[in-house]
């Protein structure tokens, strides 16, 4: 089964928002920024290599050259300003390299949403689709996703989702911009 990319995109996008706190970390001279850095990248290259992202390597050569200062022979400058020197320098780069992984993941996500709303608009319209108050809302939805794949004119719309995103994905997304009341029966 493929990984979600949904949950991808969700744990790129938290340790991207926990990087101005790296940054401000280092800026207050914090005694426990290279150890906060040093988790945040491990944390990132372990991610994309459970997602097989070759950036992982990017971002473990830029934690190579903190660790490689650590055993350069500087005469006159202490070992740790020169390795938050080289730490600092390289900041940008982590920090762009991630948001570089991450951007595509979302365009192709918010493609697919916006796939999932205009066939969704198209089934309500067609009023062949009704929920039940007493099913499972998860019945609902894996109706409407077989339904695309069962109508000639919504399974083109099914392939694409399917070259997207994983199944489970683009059940969550039918499920998140689903508009209940669209498909209640009116009594």
């Amino acid at each position: 089964m493929k990984k979600s990319i949904l949950h991808l995109i969700n744990i790129l996008q938290a340790k991207l928002i926990e990087f101005p706190e790296l940054v401000n970390s280092l800026e207050r001279k914090e005694a426990s920024f290279l150890s906060k850095l040093f988790l945040w990248m491990k944390t990132i290259e372990d991610i994309m290599s459970t997602y097989s992202i070759s950036e992982t390597a990017e971002i473990a050569g830029l934690r190579s050259k903190i660790i490689a200062e650590r055993f350069n022979e500087n005469n006159g400058v202490s070992k740790k300003k020169m390795t938050l020197k080289v730490a600092s320098e390289i900041l940008y780069d982590l920090q762009k390299t991630t948001l570089n992984v991450l951007k595509p993941y979302e365009i192709k996500t918010e493609e697919s949403r916006e796939l999932i709303r205009q066939l969704l608009l198209i089934i309500s319209e067609m009023k062949v689709i009704f929920h039940d108050d007493n099913q499972p809302f998860e019945s609902l939805v894996n109706t409407i996703w077989q339904f695309i794949f069962t109508n000639d004119q919504l399974k083109a719309g099914g392939i694409k989702l399917k070259t997207n995103l994983p199944i489970n994905d683009i059940r969550l997304l039918i499920a998140e911009e689903i508009n209940i009341e669209d498909f209640q029966t009116t009594k």
